[in-house]
C-alpha cells in the first residue's frame, strides 16, 4: 500500500519515451504523459490528446509549427490509449490497434511510407494489432498483440531489428521476436522483454548499450545478459534500465553522467544493479538521466542534472537515486531530454529540468530543478493537498475550492459561520483557484492561483494580513501580497514564500517571528530579512523557518527551547542559520522543535525535547540538530506537537516521542525517545 504522511502540525511538506506504468488503484483523468525532446504529450481518458513545448517540426500535433508552453490539443485523436514522444515526433496508439505519428519525418519515423513533415497525426501503415508503441530520437516500435514486433524510421546502426542498415518508411518485422510482453526504442537502438522475464536489444552498442557484454552492433536482437524477471524496460539514449519483479532495477550502457545509478561514471556492457532505490514499479530512461516511480507514490531520478532535471532543487549531477521534490502521489514518471514529468493521481502533472522552449508546460520558458505544475491538465473535485492544525483541517480540491472541518469557533473554517457539523467538511465561501492551503491554530490561509493570498478566522494578532485585528468567517485577501507560491499559518501569525525566493510574513510578532528586524506586531506583510533563495517556509507558535535552495534552512523568532537551531536559546529577530546540516530537502516544525528530512534519507530534530521529540535516544532539549536514530532511508518528516513521525522509502511509517493518546501508532501509550514503527500500514 503506498502512503502519504500528512503532517500533524505545519509542515512544506531524449530519448524516448516508454509506455507508462501505474500504481494499481490509482485514477486519473490523464492516464499517460510522455516527454521527448523538447516537448511532452499527455493522452486523456477520452481518447484526446495534449502536447506541449517545441514545435520547429509540428510534433506538437495541432497543425502548427509554432511553440507552445502551455498544452495544445492534438489535432483528430478521438481513440488515443497511449502515447511516445521521441526526439521531433510523437506517435499515438489508437484504441483499435492502429496508430497514428507527427512531426519530423526526414527518416520515414511517422510510418506513413513518406519522408515528409507532418503537423497533425497520420496513419502509421500497416498496423492493425499494435499493442504498446514506443519513439524513439528518429524511429518508432509497435508491440502487437501476438507478441512480435515492428519498427520503422533510422536505421543507420540496425535499430529496426530486422537484419539491415537500411532506413524504413514503413513498419518492418524485427526479427526473432516472439512473446514479447513490452518494447522500448532508445537513441539508436531497441529492447523489447519477453513474457519469460529476459530482455533483448538490438542496433548501436558502441558503449555497451544492448547489455550483452560487448560493444558490437547488431541488427538482430541479442540477449541482454543477468536477469530473468524483467517486468518492464526502458532504453534511453545510449543506456537502458529494467525494473525487476523484486522492485529492484537494474541499467547498462553509457554511465559518464552517473545514468546507471550505481554510484560510478564508469560504462558497462552488462547490467549493474541500481543502489539506494528501494522499491520500483516504473523505470524510465532518458537521454542521460533516469527516474523511477517508486511504490509509495514517490520518485527518484539519477544521472545528469545540469538544467534540474533530476528534480531535487539542484543542478548536481548523482550517479545515485536522489528523491524528486514536490509530490507524493505519482502515479506514472517519464525522463525526456534534459527533463522529466510525472503524472498525479490527481490527473494533474508535473515537469521540471530544461524549459527552454516551454517543455514544461507551466507557461513559461524558465527552466526549474524542482517540479512545476504543468498548466491545463488538471480535473475532478478530489483534494489534491491537506493541511492539519490545531483543531481544524483544510484541503484543497481538483476544481481550486477547499473544505475545512473540525473547531470552528474563530471562523476558521470559512464557511461563514462558527461552527459546522462534527467532522464534517464545509466549502470555503469564495475559494475558486486554490493551489495551496494551511490550517493555523485557530486561523487558516490560502495562496490562489494568481498569487495572491486569502485568510480567514482568529485576527487576534494582524494574522489575516488585511490590516485589522477583526475576526472573519469568510476569507479576506492578505494585503499587498502578490507572487505568493506558498503559505504557512501559524500560531497568531503568517508567512508567505513568493516565487522570488523572498518571504513575507505578518501578525504578532512578539518574539521576532515576523523576521523583519523588529518585535512590533504587524496586521500587513513585513518582509523578512535577508531571505532571497528560499524554497519553502513554514510558521510555528512563536517561531518561524524557511528551507533554503542550496539546503540549508534557517530560522527567526522565538528560541527559548533552542527552537532555531542555532546553538543558542535567545530569540532572534531575523533568520538565523540552523547549524549541523546543509543537504535538507523539507523541514518541518511544530510548536517548540522541528525537524529535517536530509538528501541521504537521515533526519534530524532539534529543539524541545521534554518527551523524546527529537528522536535521538533523550529527553534534553537540544539547541542544534541532533540524528534521528536508526533513520535512513526517510523520504518525508513531520513535527507534531510533541512527536514526529517519518515516511520511509518501504511505504512504512515510524513515530516517537509523546504516547500518551497513542500517537505513535505501536498499539501502546507509552512514549518513546527513539523511531517506534506504526503498526498495520
Amino acid at each position: 500500500m503506498a502512503l502519504l504522511l500528512v503532517s500533524a502540525s505545519l509542515q512544506w511538506n531524449i530519448a524516448p519515451a516508454d509506455a507508462v506504468a501505474h500504481r494499481a488503484g490509482a485514477r486519473t483523468a490523464w492516464p499517460s504523459i510522455v516527454a521527448g525532446g523538447g516537448n511532452s504529450c499527455a493522452v486523456s481518458a477520452n481518447g484526446t490528446a495534449k502536447c506541449w513545448g517545441n514545435n520547429s517540426t509540428g510534433e506538437l500535433g495541432n497543425g502548427t509549427t509554432t511553440d507552445s508552453s502551455i498544452p495544445v490539443v492534438v489535432s483528430g485523436l478521438t481513440t488515443a490509449v497511449a502515447l511516445s514522444a521521441g526526439a521531433n515526433h510523437s506517435c499515438a496508439l489508437l484504441a483499435g490497434g492502429t496508430a497514428r505519428c507527427w512531426g519530423y519525418n526526414a527518416f520515414g519515423q511517422l510510418g506513413n511510407g513518406t519522408t515528409t513533415n507532418a503537423s497533425t497525426p497520420v496513419v502509421v501503415s500497416g498496423l492493425t494489432t499494435a499493442i504498446a508503441i514506443s519513439a524513439g530520437p528518429q524511429d518508432a516500435c509497435a508491440l502487437l498483440a501476438n507478441g512480435t514486433a515492428k519498427c520503422w524510421g533510422r536505421n543507420a546502426f540496425g535499430e529496426l531489428g530486422n537484419g539491415t542498415t537500411t532506413d524504413s518508411s514503413t513498419p518492418v518485422v524485427v526479427t526473432g521476436i516472439a512473446n514479447a510482453v513490452a518494447i522500448s526504442a532508445g537513441g539508436g537502438f531497441s529492447c523489447a522483454v519477453l513474457a519469460n522475464g529476459t530482455a533483448r536489444c538490438w542496433g548501436d552498442n558502441e558503449v555497451g548499450q544492448l547489455g550483452n557484454g560487448t560493444t558490437t552492433n547488431s541488427s538482430t536482437p541479442v540477449l541482454v545478459n543477468g536477469f530473468t524477471t524483467a517486468a518492464s524496460i526502458s532504453a534511453g539514449g545510449a543506456h537502458s534500465c529494467v525494473n525487476l519483479a523484486n522492485g529492484a532495477a537494474e541499467c547498462w550502457g553509457f554511465n559518464g553522467q552517473g545514468q546507471l545509478g550505481n554510484g560510478t561514471t564508469t560504462n558497462s556492457s552488462t547490467p549493474v544493479v541500481v543502489t539506494g532505490l528501494g522499491s520500483a514499479v516504473a523505470i524510465s530512461a532518458g537521454s542521460t538521466s533516469s527516474c523511477a516511480l517508486l511504490a509509495n507514490g514517490f520518485a527518484k531520478c539519477w544521472g545528469d542534472n545540469a538544467f534540474g532535471g533530476l528534480g531535487n532543487g539542484t543542478t548536481t549531477n548523482s550517479s545515485t537515486p536522489v528523491l524528486v521534490s514536490g509530490f507524493s502521489t505519482a502515479v506514472a514518471i517519464l525522463a525526456g531530454g534534459q527533463d522529466a514529468c510525472a503524472l498525479l493521481s490527481n490527473g494533474t502533472a508535473k515537469c521540471w529540468g530544461d524549459n527552454e522552449i516551454g517543455e514544461l508546460g507551466n507557461g513559461t520558458t524558465t527552466n526549474s530543478s524542482t517540479p512545476v505544475v504543468v498548466s491545463g491538465l488538471n480535473s475532478g473535485t478530489n483534494a489534491v493537498a491537506i493541511s492539519t492544525g490545531y483543531g481544524h483541517s483544510c484541503a484543497v480540491l481538483a476544481n481550486g475550492t477547499a473544505k475545512c472541518w473540525g473547531l470552528g469557533s474563530s471562523g476558521q473554517l470559512g464557511n461563514g459561520m462558527v461552527f459546522a457539523p462534527p467532522g464534517t467538511p464545509v466549502v470555503v465561501t469564495g475559494l475558486t483557484t486554490t493551489v495551496a492551503i494551511s490550517a493555523g491554530d485557530r486561523h487558516s490561509c490560502a495562496v490562489l492561483a494568481n498569487g495572491t493570498a486569502e485568510c480567514w478566522g482568529s485576527n487576534l494578532g494582524g494574522e489575516l494580513g488585511n490590516g485589522t485585528t477583526t475576526n472573519s468567517s469568510t476569507p479576506v485577501p492578505v494585503s499587498g501580497l502578490t507572487g505568493a507560491v506558498a503559505i504557512s499559518a501559524g500560531g497568531l501569525h503568517s508567512c508567505a514564500l513568493l516565487a522570488n525566493g523572498t518571504a513575507r510574513c505578518w501578525g504578532d510578532n512578539a518574539a521576532g517571528e515576523l523576521g523583519n528586524g523588529r518585535t512590533i506586531n504587524s496586521s500587513t506583510p513585513v518582509v523578512v530579512s535577508g531571505l532571497n533563495t528560499a524554497r519553502a517556509i513554514s510558521a510555528g507558535d512563536g517561531h518561524s523557518c524557511a528551507l533554503l535552495a542550496n539546503g540549508f534552512a534557517q530560522c527567526w523568532g522565538h528560541n527559548a527551547n533552542g527552537e532555531l537551531g542555532n546553538g543558542t536559546q535567545t530569540n532572534s529577530r531575523t533568520p538565523v542559520t540552523v547549524s549541523g546540516f546543509s543537504t535538507a530537502t523539507a523541514v518541518s516544525i511544530a510548536a517548540v522543535h522541528a525537524c529535517a528530512l536530509l538528501a541521504n534519507g537521515f533526519a534530524k530534530c532539534w529543539g524541545d525535547n521534554l518527551f523524546g521529540e527529537l528522536g535521538n535516544g533523550k529527553t534534553l532539549d537540544s539547541s542544534t540538530p541532533v540524528l534521528v536514530s536508526g533513520l535512513t532511508t526517510a523520504v518525508a518528516v513531520s513535527a507534531g506537537t510533541s512527536h514526529s513521525c517519518a515516511l520511509l522509502a518501504s511505504g512504512t511509517v515510524e513515530c516517537w516521542g509523546t504516547n500518551s493518546d497513542g500517537e505513535l501508532g505501536n498499539g501502546t501509550t507509552t512514549a518513546s525517545s527513539t523511531p517506534v514503527a506504526v503498526s498495520g500500514l
